[in-house]
């Protein structure tokens, strides 16, 4: 605990951290990708309601991606971010990502089947080969949706809050961002904030146990895709136009298990499912004598250069 309160250059304070993201994130990255999004509504007026959907609400986080991409490459000090997400040769990144799209797949289906059982929902199968091209397009887009969080959350802020400050301090704060940027969302209550704050707080542990982001892209991914396109239930608040399943419109109760403007985020066995994630990491740490690592910064794992705040920044601004 000592080390959060020693002296450090001012850009790697949480303080200036948390506003060049703000500033970044939801100011300069939320106008390129609304810019960019209103440009497919030109263009798919005259195309069916699932591709509209997808071009207009998923595909435009492409440009976050790229934007998020770029200001690594042209920001020195950023750089050491793209080792995060950078594919490894070994394959290592792709096992990490099938893991993530299993773990994404398993964890929303049980909060579905949960309200399955308890009767809040009914679906019914309407689905032919013919939808089979959207729905790979369809996943290939929430990929580059949920790989955009990702990357401002379990990067950006995961990586530089840790450059200085222990790394639980950097779980924390991102995880507790990543559901107060759900705010806006159509539905969204104090039960589904809640959720998606140890949303956040799990996909991070995730990050940190596994070593690698791709599980979370994965997880992310799947879980999006899964009730969004694959059982067509509110994703956060977004009910798609396409999907395999489909929900009966005469149903759908919002209790303490599903939400029927938010989804199964907004119910209690998505918090008990990502608690219960939380809590299976932190055993397996314990047992492979890895909690430790959760009170280290990259500083003093000797991965970063320390900066006190009398040294002038290696490189300039934004960051």
């Amino acid at each position: 605990m000592k080390e959060i309160f020693t002296k450090t250059h001012f850009t790697n304070r949480i303080i200036w951290i948390l506003l060049i993201w703000y500033i970044l994130y939801e100011w300069v990255d939320s106008l390129l990708v609304l810019f960019i999004g209103s440009l497919p509504r030109v263009l798919i007026s005259k195309q069916s309601a699932g591709l509209s959907f997808v071009l207009e609400y998923y595909t435009p986080l492409l440009v976050s991606c790229i934007f998020f991409v770029l200001l690594c490459l042209i920001v020195k000090k950023n750089r050491f971010m793209l080792d995060t997400f950078k594919p490894s040769r070994e394959g290592k990144s792709m096992s990490k990502l099938g893991l993530g799209l299993l773990l994404g797949f398993l964890t929303n289906f049980f909060c579905i089947l949960c309200a399955l059982l308890h009767g809040d929902i009914k679906l019914y199968f309407d689905f032919s080969a013919s939808q089979i091209p959207l729905m790979v397009f369809a996943l290939v887009c929430v990929f580059f949706q949920s790989a955009s969080e990702e990357l401002w959350c379990r990067c950006y802020l995961y990586d530089r809050i840790n450059v200085h400050y222990p790394l639980w301090v950097a779980i924390v704060i991102n995880g507790t961002l990543f559901g107060l940027l759900h705010l806006g969302n159509d539905g969204i209550s104090a039960l589904a904030l809640a959720d998606l704050i140890i949303c956040g707080i799990a996909y991070s542990m995730l990050r940190w146990y596994s070593g690698s982001i791709w599980t979370c892209f994965g997880i992310h991914t799947m879980w999006n895709f899964t009730q969004n396109f694959l059982f067509g239930l509110p994703n956060s608040g977004l009910v798609s136009e396409a999907s395999v399943f489909h929900l009966d419109a005469a149903t759908g109760i919002s209790n303490w298990i599903y939400s029927y403007e938010f989804g199964v985020e907004g119910g209690v066995p998505a918090v008990f499912i990502d608690l219960l994630l939380i809590v299976v990491i932190l055993i397996l740490a314990n047992k492979n004598g890895r909690l430790g690592e959760l009170k280290e910064s990259r500083e003093s794992r000797g991965e970063m250069p320390v900066m006190t705040k009398n040294e002038a920044p290696a490189v300039e601004f934004p960051e």
